[in-house]
């Protein structure tokens, strides 16, 4: 990009933070007056993504005025998104482009709905090649790392200090260093949402895989043990089970200490907290962090749109890979710069001068593990193994007998016993 069109670009964002409310009616009218138009469907509901996403789009069309204009366009969440991206399969009217997480792309690639985008991303060898894997199926490139967030540590400094502990670097001195506060404060400090992805974190680190001889298993020997640890947390009172809400928005309901939680999450930690919230690398093990859940989606662009569609949607997603485009989203969401070259821009450099523990996310990421990008993952995710963990802490089943139970209805899905 020339340095001029690009200055344009970064003032428009910046100038539109001031505004978010407005983004929307500029995109309604560039659209307006645009000879190609690409629908990009997503699943930012509100908040500093999806204005960071309109921000990008207002300036991406800023510069196709008159001649093509991406359109974004809130679907709800994102198991509403790719609910409406199914129906929108059977009645013929996809979008050009849209978000998909990695086990989204292998339902759609079932259907042989989407576009490779190889030869599309100029700067391909810039990305993190660790997220870029993640969307190659039998060896073609049909997503471009988008928003990626990784789990992390988050932490309260004041109560650390205030029990003379320093930041825990293994798992064993997390636990150690959870019931010792915990049990001094006399309520839990640990808090999780007893999800998937909480539990990913202790399963990952505990040696688990899902994906075994090509096999899903839920209910091994690691899987146990992660369920097991947490459901130990809440009974000898060292770890809180936040049930309803975001863990940040019950600050102030107890005594917080810390959370394994995604990197999203933290410019919404940073304006709910009233003390001193600091971030870092996840426990691990061998001297090394601890292995952070990667969540966030892609982009992808649809196969069956005309010409000019998608040589707009593919300018669109080089624009937002680009390492200014992501030096800004990164400042402004708390996401994982997916450019490497990121981090070399005057915006996120500015923003690591302000916000130094931000430098922990991108560290983070090369410690990073992916849930399996199979079709079913989905389903299994949310209703199977999801249901699992929350069964087992809230003390419906233990945890070996939850999994179990999930592992047939695993097993049933994968068979096609059950839908």
């Amino acid at each position: 990009m020339k340095k001029a069109i690009w200055l344009l670009a970064v003032l428009t964002v910046f100038s539109l933070a001031f505004a978010q409310q407005k983004a929307g009616d500029v995109i309604k009218k560039q659209c307006s007056q645009a000879k190609v138009v690409a629908e990009l469907w997503h699943g930012f509901r509100g908040g500093a993504p999806r204005a960071a996403l309109e921000n990008l789009a207002v300036a991406f069309n800023k510069m196709h005025q008159g001649e093509g204009c991406i359109k974004p366009i809130n679907q709800g969440g994102y198991r509403d998104l790719s609910t409406k991206i199914k129906a929108a399969f059977a009645a013929g009217n996809l979008p050009a482009l849209a978000q998909a997480f990695e086990n989204n792309i292998a339902l759609y690639l079932e259907a042989d709905a989407l576009m490779p985008l190889d030869g599309v991303i100029d700067d391909l060898d810039q990305l993190n090649p660790t997220f870029v894997d993640a969307v190659r199926f039998d060896g073609k490139l049909y997503g471009l790392p988008f928003n990626k967030s990784v789990q992390i540590l988050y932490f309260n400094r004041d109560l650390l200090k205030k029990h003379g502990v320093d930041v825990p670097k293994t798992i064993d001195e997390f636990i150690a260093t959870a019931k010792k506060i915990s049990a001094a404060e006399g309520e839990p400090v640990y808090w999780f949402r007893p999800d998937t992805s909480t539990f990913s974190y202790w399963f990952f680190n505990m040696g688990g895989k899902y994906m075994q001889d090509g096999k899903v298993v839920v209910n091994g020997p690691a899987s146990v043990k992660a369920l097991q640890t947490l459901v130990d947390g809440v009974n000898s009172g060292w770890a809180k089970a936040i049930t309803s809400g975001y863990i940040n928005q019950n600050f102030g309901k107890g005594a917080f200490g810390f959370s394994t939680d995604t990197s999203a999450g933290y410019t919404y930690y940073l304006k709910a907290a009233k003390f001193d919230l600091g971030i870092a690398t996840l426990p691990g093990n061998g001297g090394k962090p601890g292995l952070g859940l990667v969540q966030g989606t892609d982009l992808i662009i649809f196969k069956d749109i005309d010409q000019a569609q998608k040589k707009l949607a593919g300018e669109f997603i080089n624009f937002v890979s680009s390492s200014k485009a992501q030096a800004l989203f990164a400042a402004a969401t708390g996401y994982v710069p997916v450019n490497l070259k990121a981090t070399d821009e005057q915006a996120l450099q500015d923003y690591l001068m302000d916000n130094p523990d931000f430098k922990v996310v991108i560290e983070q990421a090369n410690y990073a593990a992916f849930e399996p990008a199979i079709a079913e993952w989905e389903q299994i995710r949310f209703d199977i193994l999801g249901q699992a963990i929350k069964e087992a802490v809230l003390g419906k089943a233990t945890p070996k007998d939850a999994l179990d139970k999930a592992q047939k209805q695993v097993d049933d899905l994968m068979a096609g016993r059950i839908r």
